[in-house]
């Protein structure tokens, strides 16, 4: 069962950032009723920029809503879900006491944290934080779709029906 979030990205440079490994484009995150999103989570590199259709993808826009799918998955094993027209990737979230971290497949460990104490509850259960223990991981497929829009989830527009698990 696959859960969804529709956010919207509105470019800030103010919060770019520059780590030893990355260029991170800084963005404020907003509910379709315009609250912001209470999450760390506020600059991305070039693979989540890619991954979210954000950066260069913008083309020329400051803010696009983005639907977020994650599917928990049973393991690295999984069949990949497949959206026509849409990027979806394979990461594992995993847990340290208040904490939880995506990684890269290989087990690299990506700038997106979740934090038990600080972050909507909405998003930690969207991401599966509150459904794994201390030191476990969970498997999960990330795709993201922009839209014009902020009108509720609507499966048929985006073909969402069409998602498919692949070898």
């Amino acid at each position: 069962m696959s859960r969804t979030l529709t956010i919207l990205f509105r470019r800030e440079p103010c919060l770019d950032q520059n780590c030893n490994v990355a260029a991170l484009q800084g963005y404020e995150l907003y509910w379709p009723d315009g609250r912001p999103v209470e999450v760390g989570l506020n600059a991305f590199c070039k693979h989540g920029q890619r991954l979210l259709g954000l950066g260069k993808h913008l083309a020329g826009c400051q803010e696009k809503f983005i639907r977020l799918i994650c599917f928990p998955l049973s393991g690295l094993e999984a069949k990949l879900i497949r959206i026509p027209g849409y990027r979806v990737r394979r990461f594992f979230l995993e847990r340290h006491g208040r904490i939880g971290r995506i990684h890269f497949m290989d087990g690299t460990p990506t700038n997106a944290c979740f934090d038990l104490d600080r972050d909507e509850e909405a998003v930690l259960e969207w991401i599966g934080l509150t459904q794994i223990r201390d030191g476990e991981r969970q498997w999960i497929d990330l795709a993201a779709i922009g839209t014009e829009h902020s009108s509720p989830w609507d499966e048929e527009d985006l073909k969402l029906e069409d998602a498919v698990a692949v070898e």
